[in-house]
């Protein structure tokens, strides 16, 4: 097999196999926007592989394009689905919290504020980086409906370290375990 027809085969995988460890695991890349941006990417690459000029055999072709655009719909439509509701808009107001290390080990902590609608003041979850493996996390804790703003500067006219706050969430959640 030359290379043209190994991309046009194992691009496709690689694209599903992605999609499902995102949807079904609490496996992802690092940081929230990431997993967004890096699924756009391999879609649009995918099918500009996959729907190129190919000589591949017919039944290879033709099961490679379903793959491709079965997992295409999905990327595009969660996005789609995501940007029509308004409740989702929130999204953009995700605040990360990149890299706090606690006992020689990495957390990321994500807060989204929610507004009055979500029964507190957002939703806010961690996720352990592997040391040896930094560029993807896996979700550890998740709370939908936190008492705690993350976005606050102030509280009672004290100035807040949320740095602090998150390692005190992540010690008290995570590392007792």
């Amino acid at each position: 097999m030359n290379m043209k027809i190994k991309k046009h085969i194992i691009l496709p995988f690689i694209l599903t196999g992605y999609l499902a460890t995102v949807l079904f695991t609490g496996l992802s890349l690092t940081g929230y926007w990431t997993d967004i941006i890096f699924s756009f990417i391999l879609a649009i690459i995918t099918l500009k592989v996959v729907f190129s000029d190919n000589k591949e055999k017919l039944y290879l072709s033709i099961f490679t394009k379903t793959i491709t655009i079965i997992s295409s719909i999905i990327i595009f439509g969660l996005m789609g689905m995501a940007l029509i509701n308004p409740l989702a808009w929130d999204v953009f107001k995700t605040k990360t919290f990149i890299y706090e290390q606690v006992d020689n080990r990495l957390f990321n902590a994500y807060f989204r504020p929610v507004g009055a609608y979500g029964g507190g003041e957002g939703i806010f979850w961690i996720a352990e980086s592997p040391i040896y493996f930094p560029f993807i996390e896996i979700k550890k804790y998740h709370k939908t409906a936190i008492v705690w703003n993350f976005t606050w500067e102030k509280f009672e006219d004290e100035v807040i370290d949320q740095d602090e706050v998150v390692k005190s969430y992540v010690i008290l959640k995570l590392c007792e375990i």
